[in-house]
């Protein structure tokens, strides 16, 4: 009956007890972003602030041609974005990337002039004035990249390009062939490079360029979203604006 009685007291003292519930993790956000090759390395960056964030989720789609409709959730990193791009959205520019010319390491070339960079391009100067290496290897992106866009507007202006310009598909493949060929010149985001010019694909160096294709050649680099960028979204794009700067 003792035990009886002690039995009934524990049940008593249990029901009054306040229920334990466990509080469920919060789901993390799934984020997606779109955007060309030539931005590889800002989404590796986007990537780092997102590892730094355990709500939130990244997939990354890579393209090469960028989808006007942009969903709720998504974020489309563009370079030098066109208008169309950005009309009724909201467009947040989160650094700047400088276009530049690489010639192989074992070019003594530094640096050109903007004459001498667009004669090259347009094919009226075939062959190194210095050093032993001799004929001149164009290499572009593709057309409809928004960097041989701007690389376009800036250097060739309106002239034709080379027709013995070859194509890399990348700005990853562009390192490839520059750094697998002693004449070659090609261009691409400095993003790509290491800070002291130099890259994990191979030899090349950054040719030295007049002030003002320089300055023409540096870029926006703008984060589209649908609406204006808030919560886990905003903080990424905080971090990865502070990242690169």
């Amino acid at each position: 009956m003792k035990h009886l009685a002690i039995l009934c007291l524990i049940l008593v003292l249990s029901a009054c007890s306040p229920l334990q519930v466990a509080t469920p993790a919060p789901t993390p956000l799934a984020i997606t972003v779109t955007y060309l090759p030539t931005l590889q390395p800002w989404v590796d960056q986007l990537g780092e602030c997102a590892s730094k964030n355990p709500l939130a989720a990244l997939f990354v789609l890579p393209t090469n041609e960028l989808d006007q409709n942009i969903q709720q959730d998504e974020i489309m990193l563009i370079l030098d974005p066109t208008s169309e791009q950005t009309a009724g959205r909201y467009a947040s520019q989160v650094g700047r990337d400088q276009i530049v010319v690489i010639v192989n390491e074992a070019n003594e070339v530094s640096a050109l002039s903007a004459e001498e960079l667009r004669s090259i391009f347009t094919g009226l100067m075939t062959s190194w004035q210095e050093g032993r290496i001799q004929t001149i290897q164009v290499w572009v992106l593709p057309q409809g990249d928004p960097v041989r866009r701007v690389f376009d507007q800036v250097v060739l202006q309106d002239q034709l390009l080379t027709s013995e310009a070859r194509l890399a598909p990348d700005p990853t493949a562009m390192l490839e062939a520059v750094s697998g060929e002693v004449g070659a010149i090609g261009f691409l985001p400095a993003s790509y490079l290491k800070s002291d010019g130099s890259n994990v694909s191979g030899d090349v160096q950054e040719v030295q360029l007049e002030e003002g294709v320089t300055a023409a050649l540096d870029q926006p680099v703008v984060a589209v979203t649908q609406e204006e960028p808030s919560g886990i979204i905003r903080s990424l794009l905080v971090c990865l604006q502070s990242s690169t700067h």
